[in-house]
């Protein structure tokens, strides 16, 4: 239904994830509106250590610069 997660290479690019959740794409809504900067991060975060990933956590100052 959604892109692979474990494994997935793509992760590696944090501002390309932190915008994805923002903006929405593909069969994701946005949630620009919806999330803090910080809950955005929370899980931009949890998303980029999960599931054998191991590409760094997120702040929220990242996804301000990004919003």
């Amino acid at each position: 239904m959604g892109p692979y997660l474990a494994g997935n290479s793509a992760l590696g690019n944090a501002q390309a994830v932190i915008t994805r959740v923002l903006a929405g794409g593909g069969n994701m809504p946005p949630f620009r509106a919806r999330l803090s900067d910080e809950e955005i991060a929370a899980v931009v975060t949890y998303v980029r250590t999960s599931w054998g990933n191991s590409y760094g956590p997120v702040t929220a100052s990242d996804v301000a610069a990004l919003r």
